[in-house]
């Protein structure tokens, strides 16, 4: 092969190299754009309708009830626009077209939620006596009761009217950090190319950087490292700006809803209690053994006399890296998830079936993975498949959101359909927890025992314990900006550094790179988001043990846990599955199930 043609084959592909079946089908939302302009239209036409409810919602139950109804199409028709003005831009983030519909139907979406802002404070205005005797003569009343319960519950966190529409109206430009970092981190950003293990010249991507931090060279996981981080550096004045004014825009909402802080106004939507979060946070930090073991131990294992974080996901077994294909990571998916029934299943080939996965990576694509449910039609699942097996594992992970969203769009009313953040990664890890199992299980020799244990730590690693040092970070910025300190581009960079030396332990060396990670984690301009993946994934792990152990009536109680939306409270959701989140012995059995699988790859290791 000619050195023209191996770079060739190494060039990203563009959209139109991919076949059909392996992209998603949009139209399953609109037929073309000239359907999302009809669509846009009629919410226009839509939020006029309000005139009719206003100063009226108390005269009678059919009228209440049309209110709630005509907001619910309205905001079901708002997310169609926006997503799919989204999923389009994703494809290709430099098409300028599917920007600005982007641009659109998010100002569109907040002109629709100011039209309504009145509703709850007129609602309030009212006793809850009479709210719930109006309620209770809805044509349908298990549709917005727990939307009813919940209004009266966060009564003291609602604001006038005017107010009210104010808030909504200033939605678009709140999320403008978000958005300004993500055109930056997806559109703009170039990555320069490095040399692979061939010596041949690779344009990086976030995609091969990952892969590239599996490789067994060192020399091409450090220039990858370097390479990758050098260009957040050169921006970091940006991303600086851009996350500080992000924790503002929460520190803003907090204070105009009454909290006393921004961790009280995340965490009471969904009536979380502060103790679960920082027992999930101080109960980490007080059993790091383990982890710091973990650096020390393959310190050792690699023969490293410095590892750094780029020496951190090399696979212990590197000969047992196989590549896995696309055809083989779908097989898998659906042979581990067997004990969740055959309907799941069913379900399962439907979504492959009917293209709801986008599965490669193309110049342009958006980076990462992720799964978008739509009431209306299906979930949509983003991968940028670069055929690893942590790649797989992010196939099962996706697809677990994926059924989720669709079990409970298919059981719940629009009003409750959308589970809350807290459980979202439940039914994703699980599904990753059973592809484990059934490696596991098949392994054949110690070495392939190894790779999988590693796999499975790296995954706690990634899912759980970085997650709660994100949580910290968090935390700590929140805390600053609310005591009238400014976050700079320093001050975030040693407060990221300070915290990877407590959680990784004095084993593990550090760089000029890893500190500055914190300006490339998108989800940190969604306030206090993190900590869920780590009480999720607690979660999931003790409802794993459940199946494993064979406990009656587990997996009925699952499906009815990932069929209930947002029904109820998620910890109250939880709680019907056995796990309480309420007490640290989830986040406790989860670093203990880490510890001791440290250990036992110490002991097949090590002989």
């Amino acid at each position: 092969m000619s050195k023209d043609t191996k770079q060739a084959a190494k060039a990203i592909p563009q959209r139109t190299d991919v076949a059909d079946q392996h992209k998603w089908k949009l139209t399953d939302i609109y037929a073309d754009d000239a359907a999302w302009e009809s669509d846009y239209e009629k919410v226009q036409a839509m939020m006029k309708k309000a005139a009719d409810y206003t100063g009226k919602l108390d005269s009678s139950a059919e009228l209440l009830y049309e209110c709630l109804e005509t907001r619910s199409q309205l905001v079901a028709t708002c997310f169609n626009l926006y997503q799919y003005a989204h999923l389009n831009r994703d494809l290709d983030n430099r098409v300028s077209k599917f920007q600005a519909m982007n641009d659109r139907a998010a100002m569109l979406s907040s002109e629709a939620q100011a039209a309504f802002a009145f509703v709850e404070p007129e609602l309030l205005t009212m006793e809850d006596a009479k709210l719930r005797a109006l309620a209770g003569r809805f044509p349908k009343t298990d549709t917005y009761d727990f939307y009813i319960e919940e209004l009266i519950r966060s009564r003291k966190h609602i604001r006038s009217g005017e107010v009210e529409e104010l808030l909504a109206q200033s939605a678009m430009v709140a999320r403008a950090p978000g958005t300004i970092f993500g055109m930056l981190n997806d559109a703009d950003i170039k990555y320069p190319s490095i040399k692979d293990e061939d010596g041949e010249e690779v344009p990086l991507t976030k995609q091969r950087y990952a892969k590239f931090m599996e490789s067994s060279d060192r020399r091409v996981r450090r220039e990858a490292h370097g390479a990758f981080y050098g260009v957040y550096k050169d921006h970091l004045n940006t991303t600086g700006s851009s996350l500080a004014s992000s924790v503002n825009a929460d520190i803003f909402y907090a204070r105009a809803r009454g909290y006393k802080s921004c961790l009280h106004h995340a965490l009471d939507a969904f009536n979380i209690p502060l103790e679960v979060y920082h027992s999930l946070l101080d109960t980490t930090e007080a059993n790091l053994t383990g982890l710091h073991k973990w650096i020390t131990l393959r310190k050792k294992l690699l023969k490293l006399d410095e590892i750094y974080t780029y020496d951190m996901f090399h696979p212990l077994v590197p000969d047992l890296n196989i590549e896995i294909p696309w055809e083989e990571a779908v097989e898998k998916t659906f042979e581990a998830v067997k004990p969740l029934g055959e309907k799941y299943c069913s379900d399962l080939k439907v979504a492959f079936e009917n293209r709801w996965v986008d599965v490669w990576e193309t110049e342009g694509k958006s980076s990462g993975a992720f799964s978008w449910g739509n009431y209306s039609a299906h979930p949509f699942v983003m991968m940028n498949y670069n055929g690893t097996i942590d790649n797989m594992f992010t196939l099962a992970h996706e697809m677990g959101h994926a059924l989720h969203s669709h079990l409970s769009n298919t059981h719940q009313p629009y009003p409750k359909h959308q589970y809350s953040t807290f459980v979202a990664e439940v039914a994703s890890t699980l599904n990753e927890g059973l592809v484990m199992q059934l490696l596991l299980k098949t392994a054949t020799d110690p070495k392939q025992k190894l790779f999988l244990l590693n796999r499975h730590i790296d995954n706690t690693l990634g899912t759980f314990m970085h997650q709660v040092m994100y949580a910290r970070f968090e935390l700590a910025i929140h805390e600053l900006v609310e005591k009238g300190e400014a976050l700079s581009p320093d001050l975030l960079t040693d407060l990221f550094e300070e915290l990877i030396k407590r959680y990784y332990g004095p084993s593990l060396a550090t760089d000029d790179w890893s500190k500055l990670k914190w300006s490339r984690i998108p989800h940190f301009y969604t306030a206090f988001y993190v900590y869920q993946y780590a009480t999720s994934y607690a979660a999931s792990q003790a409802i794993l043990d459940k199946f494993i152990s064979g406990e009656d009536g587990i997996v009925e109680k699952y499906l009815e846990l990932i069929s209930s939306g947002g029904s109820d409270h998620p910890i109250n959701q939880l709680k019907k599955c056995g796990i309480d989140m309420t007490t640290p012995t989830p986040f406790e059995a989860t670093i203990r199930l880490f510890a001791e699988q440290v250990d036992e790859v110490e002991r097949l290791a090590m002989g």
